[in-house]
């Protein structure tokens, strides 16, 4: 046997006509759903705004009060958003949904509609089943449906209803807003939790001093300025976080009735404030902050390397510091601090020089700075303190500064003792001297001019390391000078030291001029005899009063008479 062919279900398609009326049906039908609820959140969300007004001004409501209120306000729109607007858009009926309401608002279609339109669908049909008479049922369908308009099924009856409710609510709101002018605009700015309006009354506090931040131990100076039906006393209550309150009566200034003011001097503590003007009233806050102050500073000295001592710590009241050397200050501040500097003064007229602070630690409370003492002029140093809020530190301490010098060597020719000398031309001098220094000599020459010519100098040679004092003996060969100075000739010379001082020096010392003339070798001989002369001749007197002294000795030893 031969099998039979396999037969396929028909396919019919479906009808464009039907299809868009059910479309433009679903469609206003979404357009009313989400109409109606947008008037019913237009009219809804008015009326409860206008209400809560209303009670605010009623009761004057504290914040907490309006913030649940403004919490009601969000939950009922959310809830009308969703439910009534959201919903109908995104979960819009399907075509059978559609096609049951047109079929409950049109009875003459009795079940062709939705009929129609399900077995023209995919799969609809089964194998062995007759297509045409779907065909006809179709074609039926359309000819019913071709002169009627679907949308007629959707009544717009309820949006127009909330629509107008809308439209009323509304327009009477904005034209009690408009009437209420500022009392209307400072409640609605209340009901959208602004904490600076107070209940408009008939006495309306328009402007106040508002929140202030002090420093502690400044005045605070409070206003209000009153408008409408200004009374002319006033009252303004101080409540401290210590639950103290103050209550002050004022009066309008003389040259403006509605301008209440108070100066509460060296505010010590942070307060709230309320005007009471009339029926009107109005709070704000005063908060009352430390000023920054220096709360433990530490210093220490660098000295110049040259001199070898290193870095000592110094106590505040006595800042006597070698210039050149460098002071290391530490600041550790009462609070955070934004910004500082020290003040470096000066006995001279220049303008003080600001050094910044640099931060030292997290916190923003601990900061470093390094003083140059670059200056004998310098006299002290202030620091300055400036916190996140713009206030500065107040009297601030100086700290003086005692800059000294490095002073220059000391020299001194020790031999010859003779200031002047008469020497030959192949003499040599013996010159001895001593030095002392605050660090170090670094350097030492003996220098001389002939008959007040050009200066030459002699380098001496140091031994070790520079030393802070030391006594030397130099022989200096005039007869090896270039050129060798004539008889006749004067030879002037003195010995110079500098120091190590590679900062603010070197500095120089010198010792007195010494002279020696040049002379032939029998003026020199004719000089050492009459020295030699001198000698014999002090000598002598010297025994002679050893003499009389031996005399009057005995004398006294035996009882006798003093000789005159």
């Amino acid at each position: 046997m031969t099998a039979a062919p396999e037969q396929r279900p028909a396919s019919i398609p479906p009808s464009p006509l039907l299809t868009g009326k059910i479309a433009a049906v679903r469609s206003k039908n979404t357009s009313v759903a989400a109409g109606s609820g947008v008037a019913m959140l237009v009219g809804g969300l008015t009326l409860a705004l206008a209400a809560g007004m209303l009670l605010d001004w009623w009761l004057d409501f504290p914040w907490a009060v309006r913030f649940l209120l403004f919490l009601g306000y969000l939950a009922a729109a959310g809830h009308i958003i969703w439910h009534h607007i959201l919903i109908p858009c995104l979960r819009q009926p399907d075509d059978d949904a559609t096609a049951l309401l047109v079929q409950r608002g049109m009875p003459q279609f009795g079940s062709r509609l939705i009929a129609a339109l399900q077995l023209t669908r995919p799969g609809a049909l089964q194998a062995g089943e007759a297509p045409a008479l779907v065909r006809a049922l179709v074609a039926e369908t359309e000819r019913i449906a071709g002169p009627i308009d679907f949308c007629r099924v959707i009544s717009t009856r309820e949006l127009r209803r909330l629509a107008g409710w809308a439209v009323v609510i509304v327009g009477i709101a904005t034209v009690l807003f408009f009437r209420g002018e500022e009392v209307s605009r400072d409640l609605l700015r209340r009901a959208f939790l602004s904490k600076e309006i107070e209940v408009p009354r008939k006495t309306r506090i328009a402007t106040t001093s508002g929140d202030l931040r002090l420093a502690r131990g400044d005045n605070a100076s409070l206003f209000a300025l009153a408008k409408g039906a200004v009374p002319n006393q006033g009252k303004l209550v101080l409540k401290f976080a210590s639950g103290r309150t103050q209550e002050f009566l004022l009066d309008g200034s003389k040259t403006n009735a509605a301008h209440f003011a108070l100066t509460l001097e060296n505010a010590q503590d942070s307060f709230d404030y309320t005007f009471h003007i009339g029926d009107g009233k109005r709070s704000a806050r005063v908060e009352v902050v430390d000023r920054p102050t220096v709360a433990r500073i530490e210093a220490t000295q660098v000295y110049p390397e040259y001199t070898g001592l290193g870095t000592v710590r110094r106590s505040l009241g006595d800042l006597t510091l070698l210039v050149g050397s460098k002071l290391n200050v530490t600041i550790q501040a009462n609070k955070e601090i934004a910004r500082g500097a020290v003040r470096l003064s000066s006995s001279t007229n220049s303008l003080p020089q600001d050094i910044p602070l640099k931060a030292a630690g997290i916190g923003g409370k601990e900061f470093t700075v390094t003083l140059p003492i670059s200056s004998e002029a310098l006299t002290g140093f202030a620091i300055l303190l400036e916190d996140k809020h713009g206030f500065r530190s107040k009297d601030d301490a100086l700290y003086r500064l005692d800059v000294l010098p490095d002073r220059a060597p000391v020299v001194r020719i020790t031999y010859p003792e003779r200031k002047e000398e008469l020497i030959t031309q192949k003499a040599t001098v013996l010159v001895g001297f001593e030095a002392v220094d605050d660090f170090g000599i670094a350097q030492l020459s003996l220098r001389y001019t002939v008959d007040g010519g050009e200066e030459k100098a002699v380098q001496l040679v140091l031994e070790g390391p520079a030393q802070r004092s030391l006594r030397r003996r130099y022989e200096w060969k005039v007869g090896a000078l270039n050129p060798r100075p004539p008889e006749g000739s004067m030879l002037e010379y003195w010995i110079e030291a500098r120091d190590n001082n590679n900062v603010t020096g070197p500095g120089i010392g010198t010792s007195e001029h010494f002279s020696a003339k040049v002379v032939s070798d029998a003026e020199k001989r004719a000089d050492l005899l009459n020295r030699v002369g001198d000698s014999i001749g002090a000598i002598g007197e010297a025994a002679n009063d050893q003499e009389k002294l031996n005399q009057r000795l005995g004398d006294i030893i035996q009882g006798r008479p003093e000789r005159k």
